[in-house]
């Protein structure tokens, strides 16, 4: 198991670390709802929230509840992993712990386990799904516990919100192996009993502050509305689950064909590069074998046209019809066959 870490047991030491953790997550992030009466913090360019809270324990005292997910609404029935470890004391029953190294930093580590509906996954679940290997963490009791790594709470607060959220993902992977029960987690084809999900994109309009107010509109999430109603309305299983800890637009499953979507509200030069390469990641990420189609806007210069169709990747033009949008349906019937 390796190197041999000292837990944090007293209760001051513990809300130190709780508070730095906290802190540090916090930096930067949105907040985009509540949840038990705390704030959920979301980090767009990471694609994970947080929540941190308490819960009752033994004895009618207070410990920490810290929740943590992918998807950013329906927050409860969407945590990935909680981190929750006691106020003070000795508690293995609960997943996590504050601990210090030989080089006297402070680490956040997590047992690996975690409650999935219907089924649980276990260390031996979680190291399995994940390879990753834990430490050994030792008591004052001299116990050992093993525990994987979450976060280096002595970097700064972007490295550990990064660490944070390649556990996460991590966590995510794990539930999805124990709910594939054995089936390759990439082959979604031989994977239809699992639920899977669809998170509504935001759109409608907003404030713009910074450069005099405004009112800016959504629209990436209104075409991603329009797509997905098309799709619920041809009977298309189709879902916009995160693959580790990044997010296609959209993409189907079930017994039809594998199309894999990308959204861009603008067509330039850039936006075509970008929607390009997002296809050919999501679709190795995902096992492979997806028709790739961009969305865009009418007008896609012949330019970009030529080389986007050598490439095997298929369009389909939107239209704006005052403030409602059109998709071409001939375009997505062919790219649905």
């Amino acid at each position: 198991m390796g190197v041999i870490m000292e837990a944090l047991e007293k209760r001051a030491d513990i809300r130190a670390q709780l508070s730095a953790w906290r802190k540090a997550f916090g930096a930067g992030a949105q907040s985009i709802g509540t949840m038990r009466g705390e704030s959920v913090l979301w980090h767009e360019a990471l694609g994970i929230w947080g929540m941190f809270g308490k819960t009752g324990s033994k004895g009618g005292s207070l410990r920490a509840w810290n929740a943590f997910g992918q998807k950013p609404n329906s927050f409860r029935s969407n945590i990935v992993v909680e981190i929750n470890m006691p106020s003070e004391g000795i508690n293995q029953n609960l997943q996590a712990v504050f601990a210090r190294d030989a080089q006297e930093r402070m680490w956040l580590l997590h047992q690996g386990r975690m409650s999935v509906a219907g089924s649980r996954v276990t260390e031996a679940d979680f190291t399995t799904a994940t390879g990753l290997k834990p430490v050994k963490v030792r008591f004052s009791d001299d116990t050992v516990g093993a525990y994987h790594k979450v976060a280096d709470l002595s970097v700064s607060a972007a490295e550990i919100q990064g660490s944070v959220a390649a556990f996460i993902a991590q966590c995510a992977r794990a539930r999805m192996v124990k709910l594939a029960n054995g089936a390759p987690v990439g082959d979604l084809a031989n994977v239809v009993s699992w639920e899977r999900g669809l998170s509504p994109e935001t759109s409608g309009t907003f404030v713009i502050a910074s450069r005099g107010t405004g009112i800016g509109r959504r629209v990436h999430g209104e075409i991603w509305r329009v797509l997905a109603a098309e799709l619920q309305k041809r009977k298309v299983l189709h879902s916009n689950d995160r693959v580790s800890q990044y997010g296609p637009d959209l993409f189907t499953y079930g017994d039809g064909p594998k199309v894999l979507f990308e959204i861009k509200s603008r067509c330039g030069a850039q936006d075509i590069f970008a929607g390009i390469g997002q296809l050919q990641i999501y679709d190795q990420l995902l096992g492979g074998s997806y028709r790739k189609v961009l969305v865009v806007p009418e007008g896609i210069g012949r330019a970009l046209r030529g080389p986007v169709v050598s490439l095997g990747i298929e369009t389909i033009e939107f239209r704006h019809k005052g403030t409602a949008i059109a998709l071409n349906q001939t375009a997505l019937d062919r790219c649905l066959k």
